[in-house]
């Protein structure tokens, strides 16, 4: 089992705005987001559009390494989750996510945010 797929937590349940904001789904991710995790998050992401998730937070903090297979799972989510009405896509990234996504200049295709709080 890959990192992201063992750390991959659903917080739905937990906290007051998913509690009363229909169709959000809060994701933590922890370990490298590569090419040998990356098809967890995709499958992860397909099964809470299927199950009516249309808005998914995913905190990303915990990310160790963000390669270019990562970084096309985290576009796919976007593609996908903006394909449903009212869907919508928001990470919390830490510097190895920000560095990454700007580096490949991918950074402005998310809405984002690096302080505290999910």
């Amino acid at each position: 089992m890959s990192a992201v797929e063992a750390e991959m937590q659903e917080d739905a349940g937990t906290s007051a705005a998913a509690q009363t904001t229909p169709g959000l789904e809060r994701l933590r991710l922890a370990g490298p987001l590569t090419a040998v995790t990356a098809p967890a998050l995709r499958a992860r992401i397909r099964q809470g559009v299927a199950e009516g998730r249309t808005r998914i937070e995913i905190d990303l903090q915990a990310v160790t390494a963000l390669d270019a297979a990562g970084i096309a799972a985290l576009l796919e989510a976007r593609r996908v989750l903006e394909a449903q009405p009212s869907g919508t896509l928001a990470l919390r990234a830490n510097d190895v996510v920000c560095r990454a996504l700007r580096d490949t200049g991918t950074i402005a295709a998310f809405a984002l945010w690096t302080g505290p709080g999910m």
